[in-house]
């Protein structure tokens, strides 16, 4: 049959109907949805529906959650993507896809993927500081306004929550000042991501006392983001900002936990839909796992965890990518902190059964990076097209 009606002029194809389109959408997997997009203004207007879900007939199975790898060499950003296993075994190997390289020239750091999206900071020499949102699978990105400040002395950190009841992306901004002997005044914005890429402007909200945030990563959980934080006489607290209602609350951090913290800091992860703070001790062959049990009461519980013997020393240069189902955790090497590239494989630990996993990693093209490239991993990443 053919495309083109007859009448219409020879050798002119109509466009096709919009409900046709939506049909031809429902049956697509999401990679070849995002290059449908590119065909013409009509398809990427029925794509781009904030209900567009709801257009497509057919519905398609979520797909599987993933570990994604960003890899920093040389002013590029690589993405790919690793399938992610449960209870894997010895005879295990994960093949990895390659997505897309953008630029990662300046970039200071990678918030954990939320949606399928991620947002990255960059800090240039020209003392700008600004945040780009991209989906590593389409490859799309968006430069949120930025400022530049004539102080070298004003800092400023990035986060990224996601409001699952209203549905919408937001990006927290903290400005503080930083000076040898003395920290000054914080302010706080927030930008919330529409769908046309309209009205992108920060906007300030206020918190209730004066905070720092520490060099550790956030991490959002069921709309809040998890982030830990300095106060001015230099009390170490868990902020947590709910996305929905822009409010801020301090979880209290014990002594002990407070220790630790300022010693050489730690790394947040989700623990069964809580809040969880991983710390290796370098002393002790065992690291602790830290779980906010109840936020209002600001009770917190500690499980200790030992490692054996023969993975004491093999381990001593990774760090967690963060935790799959409920009782396995998820190890990559830190490449900052090694002479020679070994990134081929990454490190399952069972915290059940205290036994850990190596899986080989097939398809990164690690021979190709310096040995000082960073690699970021985050698991529970799925892949999605994002409006941008």
């Amino acid at each position: 049959m053919s495309m083109c009606g007859s009448n219409k002029p020879s050798g002119e194809c109509p466009v096709l109907p919009v409900d046709l389109v939506i049909n031809i959408m429902s049956k697509l997997r999401m990679k070849f949805m995002a290059k449908c997009r590119c065909i013409s203004k009509l398809w990427s207007s029925v794509i781009r529906r904030t209900n567009n879900n709801l257009s497509f007939p057919i519905t398609l199975p979520d797909p599987p959650p993933r570990i994604l790898f960003t890899i920093e060499c040389e002013g590029g950003l690589f993405f790919y993507t690793l399938p992610q296993p449960l209870n894997p075994d010895v005879k295990t190997s994960l093949a990895a896809t390659f997505h897309h390289k953008t630029s990662g020239k300046d970039l200071y750091e990678v918030c954990q993927p939320i949606q399928g999206l991620v947002c990255r900071q960059h800090t240039d020499e020209e003392n700008y500081t600004f945040a780009v949102i991209s989906n590593p699978i389409t490859g799309e990105s968006l430069t949120l306004p930025m400022e530049k400040f004539s102080s070298k002395a004003r800092k400023e950190k990035y986060y990224f929550g996601y409001d699952p009841i209203d549905k919408q992306f937001k990006v927290l901004r903290i400005t503080w000042w930083s000076f040898t002997f003395k920290k000054c005044s914080s302010e706080y914005h927030v930008l919330t991501i529409g769908t046309e890429n309209e009205n992108l402007l920060w906007r300030e909200v206020q918190c209730c006392t004066t905070l720092y945030p520490q060099n550790e990563s956030g991490i959002c959980i069921d709309g809040v983001i998890y982030y830990p934080s300095e106060m001015e006489k230099g009390k170490l607290t868990i902020v947590c900002f709910d996305v929905r209602s822009e409010k801020f609350n301090l979880v209290s951090v014990g002594q002990d936990l407070a220790t630790k913290i300022d010693s050489s800091g730690f790394t947040l992860v989700e623990y069964k839909g809580k809040l969880g703070a991983y710390k290796r001790d370098i002393y002790r062959d065992c690291f602790e796992l830290w779980v906010l049990e109840d936020v209002e009461q600001h009770i917190w519980s500690k499980r200790v965890y030992q490692i054996p013997l023969r993975w004491f020393k093999k381990i001593s240069h990774v760090r967690p990518a963060g935790m799959i189902g409920s009782c396995e955790m998820v190890f990559v090497f830190d490449q900052s902190k090694t002479s020679y590239a070994c990134p081929f494989f990454i490190l399952y630990y069972n915290l059940e059964s205290n036994t850990f996993t190596k899986v080989k990693l097939e398809g990164l093209l690690f021979e190709e990076f310096s040995q000082y490239s960073r690699v970021h991993a985050f698991t529970n990443y799925v892949e999605d097209v994002k409006l941008m």
